[in-house]
Order: C-alpha cells, then sequence, then structure tokens
C-alpha cells in the first residue's frame, strides 16, 4: 500500500484521518504525500472488502498506530470510522501488548544522535459487523 507519491487535498472519508494527514503535511509535505498514498489504498482495500462482507457479518483488522514526524497516527480509530461510512457497526477494539516483538523499543527517526522515539509496543483489533 502506498506504493506512489500522491498528490496533497485528497479528502479522506474519515474526519479524524483528515486532521492527522493535515497536521504532518504542513511539518513535511514529502513525508505527508506518503501517509496519504498509504491510506488512499488502505481506504480504497476496506472499501473492497466492505463489499464483499454479506449481512451480520463481521471485518476484524489487526492494526498499529505508527507515528509519522512525532504525530500518532491512530489507524485503529481511523479504521472502525473507515467501517462506519461502509454501513458496519463497531463492536469492539481489543488492545494487545506486544511484549517480544523484534523491533528495538526505541529509534531515532530524525537521524539525530539522542533524540529517540518509542516504537510501537502495542497493537490493536478493530472488529465491526456490517449492517
Amino acid at each position: 500500500m502506498g506504493g506512489q507519491k500522491a498528490v496533497s487535498g485528497y479528502i479522506f472519508r474519515s474526519d479524524l484521518l483528515n486532521d492527522v494527514v493535515e497536521t504532518i503535511y504542513k511539518i513535511d509535505s514529502d513525508r505527508g504525500r506518503d501517509v496519504i498514498a498509504f491510506y488512499q489504498d488502505y481506504e480504497k482495500s476496506i472499501n473492497h472488502v466492505s463489499a464483499a462482507i454479506k449481512k451480520g457479518g463481521y471485518a476484524c483488522y489487526v492494526v498499529g498506530n505508527r507515528t509519522v514526524k512525532g504525530i500518532t497516527i491512530p489507524t485503529d480509530e481511523i479504521t472502525a470510522q473507515l467501517f462506519i461510512e461502509n454501513n458496519f457497526t463497531h463492536i469492539e477494539t481489543i488492545i494487545r501488548n506486544i511484549p517480544n516483538k523484534r523491533m528495538p523499543s526505541k529509534n531515532s527517526p530524525s537521524n539525530v544522535a539522542g533524540v529517540t522515539s518509542t516504537t510501537m509496543s502495542n497493537e490493536f483489533i478493530v472488529i465491526c459487523q456490517k449492517n
């Protein structure tokens, strides 16, 4: 997902996502376009999955909330909003710790010595049901 850079100005079906993208874009337009490209494909994917699920069926997505330019993107909430826009009801989001992950608990996304940020330590299981 997000293989090609997007142009700015795309409007998502999630107000939360629109706000997050605008904030990141103001900090770094190049990274903002990367985020837009990923979530354009993500939104299309959810639209396709939603169309394939029958009434009463469930969609369960396991997602992580990444941080871009110091802004945490709440992909769990965005996922629920996008499914709601596709005639689903958000049933529950289960938060699960990732105690034995392979990534370090901190990294240096800015490439400045001593400036670190924590990496994901939780994953979110978003459960939605089609109305």
